[in-house]
């Protein structure tokens, strides 16, 4: 099994990091021509999943499971798609791309997409699931997104990915 993260989300808790502090704020235009300061916030995905990659009529299917880690600093501009992945089998791919940005309160609207490949390789480009979901969460709260379910239709759904996510608008 292999964890990965890449873009401006790292995955800190996973690497044991913490992020010192926010970026400086900087001055934007408003549409009145004044100067406004940028909303910074710290958001986490944490969690866990279970991948299945079935192995046939007679053999066990392989389990994998672990913790889902990522944090970064957003601000009112929409960040750029940044993800996790985690590989199970030496078959199936598992993906969280996220994007996130925030409002003049501090609440954070955060836009997940999660995706599931299955094929001869963990590096494969067959794409067999996708969920994708928007959630905003209140300045200082968190949001629970339960039992998430990929599944790959081509064998009878018994290859699967289960995600339990829990997204922080920390500070």
């Amino acid at each position: 099994m292999r964890r990965r993260t890449m873009g401006m989300l790292a995955a800190a808790a996973v690497a044991g990091l913490t992020v010192a502090g926010a970026p400086a704020a900087g001055a934007a235009p408003s549409a009145a021509g004044d100067a406004v300061a940028s909303v910074w916030r710290n958001v986490a995905l944490t969690g866990t999943y279970t991948i299945r990659d079935d192995e046939g009529i007679f053999a066990a299917g392989t389990y994998c499971n672990g913790n889902v880690a990522s944090e970064g600093w957003v601000n009112e501009v929409r960040t750029p798609s940044v993800w996790w992945e985690t590989t199970c089998g030496g078959e199936i791919r598992v993906e969280k791309h996220v994007s996130a940005e925030t409002d003049a309160g501090g609440g954070v609207m955060i836009y997940v997409t999660l995706r599931f490949y299955e094929g001869t390789n963990d590096t494969n480009t067959d794409l067999d699931a996708e969920y994708n979901f928007n959630r905003y969460v209140p300045a200082g709260q968190t949001s629970t997104v339960s039992e998430i379910t990929l599944r790959n239709g081509e064998n009878g759904g018994k290859d699967w990915a289960k995600l339990n996510l829990v997204l922080h608008n920390n500070r």
